[in-house]
């Protein structure tokens, strides 16, 4: 890779900044197409300053993960459509300064579990109500999932579920809707090193026609996984959504389709 006066800059900013898997994976990509792009980390301490720097800096794009997937919007210029009803970005694309949010999380998440499972008709429990729940829930719907929608907090579950269209409730339901559930997503950061003991689901609900996925990427095999797989359940690693949700911002970043493989091995 040669950086030069004509490369572009791509930023990553989030809590995860110094663990993303996502720099091997994007610069990677760039260099095998011959790209004059590079992908870098942003660290971020007033993100409203951040987000100036932006625009002014001309960095023409940003990957955007927690804490700001939400905290960001108010910043933006514009959301795309998928953005504005899910109410989180993952992407911001910088168009002559013009900053504008979109979101490709959920439409990886779907991704990922196809290619395991059906969606359509199936009895699906969200585990959380943040950003990358909201993402996925929409999506889910979208694809004819019949979803419901579990969080500590049952005030933003229930928000979150009226503009879904589904149901909701708190994480003591789990118990009795589990031994009926086809699939289960953590969208939550329960779990993630250094938090690696902890997991939203004892291990006795789980049960073998039960596919389980987990959006936390590090560790790899979540205790939620680990203990899911001990019961034979069908497990999903987090690094599969990253790959899919990765590929759609590969295209909104450069207009290019993206090399797929190559993008595979070094995740």
């Amino acid at each position: 890779m040669k950086i030069n006066g004509e490369t572009k800059l791509i930023g990553f900013l989030g809590s995860t900044f110094k663990t993303s898997k996502m720099y091997a994976m994007y610069n990677a990509a760039f260099e095998a197409l011959g790209l004059n792009y590079v992908y870098v980390p942003l660290v971020v301490k007033n993100l409203k300053k951040a987000i100036k720097g932006i625009r002014h800096l001309e960095i023409c794009a940003v990957g955007v993960t927690i804490p700001y997937k939400i905290e960001i919007i108010p910043f933006l210029d514009e959301l795309d459509n998928n953005a504005k009803r899910i109410g989180a970005v993952n992407v911001v694309l910088n168009k002559n300064g013009k900053l504008i949010g979109g979101n490709t999380d959920g439409e990886g998440a779907v991704m990922a579990l196809k290619e395991k499972t059906e969606i359509k008709g199936k009895k699906i429990i969200l585990l959380g109500a943040g950003g990358a729940a909201r993402a996925i829930a929409f999506a889910v719907k979208d694809a004819d999932g019949e979803l419901t929608i579990l969080n500590r907090t049952v005030s933003k579950t229930e928000e979150l579920a009226k503009a879904v269209g589904c149901q909701s409730g708190g994480l003591e339901k789990l118990s009795e809707l589990m031994s009926s559930t086809d699939i289960l997503i953590n969208s939550t950061a329960v779990g993630m090193t250094p938090n690696v003991n902890q997991s939203l689901v004892d291990k006795e609900l789980f049960h073998k026609k039960l596919t389980v996925m987990d959006i936390v990427s590090n560790p790899k095999e979540t205790k939620l996984l680990k203990e899911a797989n001990e019961v034979d359940c069908q497990i999903i690693f987090a690094d599969r959504m990253l790959l899919w949700q990765g590929v759609l911002k590969f295209e909104m970043y450069t207009g290019i389709k993206p090399p797929i493989k190559i993008m595979e091995k070094q995740l």
